[in-house]
């Protein structure tokens, strides 16, 4: 007994000592065959993975077999021809031993074309009801023992659990990765998202002067030629069509201030911005003001962006639709982001139905631009009570 107890100690040390290797699951297991090999004193030893169909397929990297042996090409379901076998001698654990080796185990291994076999044992590997698949010894010089059986069938409940372990192991890397490379898609996204709007503008613009106005003005210059050689009467009419192409023009001059604005300065005091936000407002629509944003610190610019485009948003809708006489903004720092509240005494509406009324899309994106930046948006309103929106964001992305 104190034997069997010194022998299951050491080959549960020897098979944990596998566990700190930072090896891939193949060359794991490969070290761990070779691990149990060496306990047991035999000279090959190899991991049968069971796959989702009950098919018996060998775990990369066994233990003492060569290349080109033909244990690397066996598959055989445990419902086939003699694989019966195999599940009652291993997962049945009814496995017998005769002069140190288990007859029937040794047949099913020479019947799938291992030949070289002289001897063998194998229990299951699992982990508590789940099967995972079987271990296998093979080839003891002095052949297998019932104290080697038991030592075997022990380490496969140790193998399952290391198993489990690596599993989950690279499973939480695999989801680590994919967390990274979607945290830096929506990074990206959101720094488009930032940007985009004014690249757009700039965009806009660029076509309107080298492109528009350029052919007005020359169209303005071939009717001046046109109204000094012309008579009386067509001159009048030229002339006045050459005021209405002046006026086109002074309209187009208008919208390319309007949409092309300075590129968006980013503010040095956030606060500040939302505070001319809102004087801009007040003189603009008449709205009584109140500006309670404290914000201060180092603060990313992608993350000011969303900030001013969802504040002048909010603004923008009760400008429109809201009818209100007063808009309070407030905004502050907490801890690792920052929360907008902005609140007005206009109409309200029902939110639900806000996707579907013109002129609310805005809210929408307002919504959106919280949510990519990592934080989220809410929106408060009932017809006659007033609207609050509120969102926070993430001080880094």
């Amino acid at each position: 007994m104190e034997r069997a107890q010194r022998s299951a100690l050491d080959a549960l040390v020897a098979v944990t000592s596998c566990v700190d290797a930072r090896d891939g699951l193949p060359t794991f297991f490969g070290r761990l065959s070779a691990t149990i090999a060496t306990q047991l004193g035999a000279r090959r030893a190899a991991f049968w993975r069971l796959g989702h169909r009950g098919t018996l397929v060998l775990h990369p990297s066994p233990y003492g077999f060569d290349g080109d042996s033909r244990i690397h090409e066996v598959r055989f379901g445990l419902g086939a021809k003699g694989a019966v076998a195999f599940e009652r001698l291993v997962f049945g654990d009814d496995l017998d031993l005769v002069d140190g080796t288990s007859p029937q185990l040794d047949a099913l291994w020479h019947r799938v074309g291992l030949t070289e076999v002289t001897s063998s044992i194998a229990a299951s590997w699992r982990a508590g009801n789940r099967r995972i698949g079987a271990v296998a010894v093979y080839d003891a010089p002095h052949g297998f023992n019932s104290l080697d059986l038991w030592l075997l069938q022990l380490t496969g409940l140790a193998a399952g659990l290391l198993w489990l372990n690596r599993e989950s192991e690279d499973e939480l890397r695999n989801t680590a990765g994919r967390l990274d490379e979607a945290t830096a898609a929506r990074r990206h996204l959101l720094n488009n998202i930032a940007a985009g709007g004014d690249e757009a503008r700039r965009r806009f613009a660029s076509v309107l002067h080298d492109d528009s106005l350029q052919l007005l003005t020359g169209a303005e210059l071939q009717l001046e030629r046109i109204r000094e050689g012309s008579n009386i009467a067509r001159s009048a009419g030229l002339k006045e069509l050459g005021a209405t192409l002046r006026k086109v023009e002074d309209s187009l001059r208008r919208l390319l201030t309007n949409v092309s604005p300075e590129p968006l300065q980013l503010p040095r005091d956030l606060s500040e911005a939302i505070s001319e936000r809102l004087e801009s407002m007040r003189l603009r629509a008449g709205i009584e003001t109140h500006n309670e944003a404290r914000l201060g610190g180092e603060i990313p610019d992608a993350i000011q962006a969303i900030v001013l485009k969802n504040v002048g948003e909010a603004l923008t809708n009760v400008e429109k639709h809201a009818r209100a006489t007063r808009v309070r903004v407030g905004a502050e720092m907490t801890g690792d982001g920052i929360r907008v509240d902005i609140t007005d005494d206009g109409t309200g509406f029902v939110v639900a139905e806000s996707a579907r009324l013109p002129g609310h899309i805005g809210l929408v994106a307002l919504k959106e631009r919280a949510q990519l930046a990592g934080g989220w948006c809410r929106i408060t309103s009932e017809p006659g009570t007033g609207t609050r929106i509120e969102f926070w964001v993430p001080i880094t992305l």
